[in-house]
């Protein structure tokens, strides 16, 4: 495998031991209280999938991602050891029928992904009527820890970033009534000792007007009929 496809993987399995992985199980385990286990559940742009990976303790899996790594066989023996039902998609296209699933998961997903209108358009397609969307992990323009990044000089995500209002209105644009909208983390959540950062962040997502400058928003959305 090329080095750096070794280096993206192995940083998402350490990424997986910090705050933020206790978050991702905690988003994963938080769909439960929307649709019911053994669901039909497609995550989209799953990446290596990982949050694909933690969702098939409960639901029944399938993934789609672009093929931006470079790397397909990996990404395809990844999935199959996984158990995963995966397919390769292209952009605004989903590979699967219409209404096949009862939800859909994007993780880390949306920021990534200029044209959100044509994507979700793409999600609602393949849901069931009445099925829902959960999208985490939609980065805030207004972040701190963005804007600290920004000034280090480091990559950051760019003009794909969301507002609330912004994430909302894309997300009805594209025939979804909005369920539940919220923040997500605050602090970097690489920051070591895991479970001090996880519960400080929890705290700060719940206090007003500091909650603004978190770094994410998720949103649970059901597909109009």
């Amino acid at each position: 495998m090329p080095p750096n496809i070794v280096s993206d993987f192995e940083g998402v399995i350490r990424l997986d031991t910090t705050a933020y992985g206790l978050e991702q199980r905690r988003d994963i385990k938080s769909m439960l209280k929307y649709i019911p286990r053994g669901a039909a559940v497609l995550d989209v742009g799953c990446g290596f999938g990982l949050p694909t990976s933690q969702a098939s303790e409960y639901f029944a899996m399938s993934a789609c991602d672009i093929d931006s790594r470079g790397q397909p066989d990996f990404i395809e023996q990844l999935m199959k050891l996984r158990n995963i039902d995966f397919k390769w998609s292209q952009s605004g296209n989903l590979p699967f029928g219409d209404h096949m699933f009862d939800a859909l998961l994007l993780y880390a997903v949306i920021e990534h992904v200029p044209d959100k209108v044509a994507l979700l358009n793409a999600c609602r397609r393949v849901l069931k009527p009445s099925g829902k969307i959960f999208i985490f992990r939609a980065v805030n323009q207004h972040s701190i820890a963005e804007r600290i990044v920004r000034r280090l000089g480091y990559a950051t995500h760019g003009n794909d970033v969301v507002t609330k209002s912004s994430l909302i209105q894309a997300a009805e644009a594209s025939g979804f009534d909005v369920d539940r909208i919220g923040y997500q983390g605050w602090l970097p959540e690489n920051m070591l000792p895991r479970t001090l950062v996880f519960s400080l962040n929890q705290l700060l997502v719940r206090i007003p007007w500091v909650n603004r400058f978190s770094h994410d928003f998720f949103l649970v959305a059901t597909r109009r009929t």
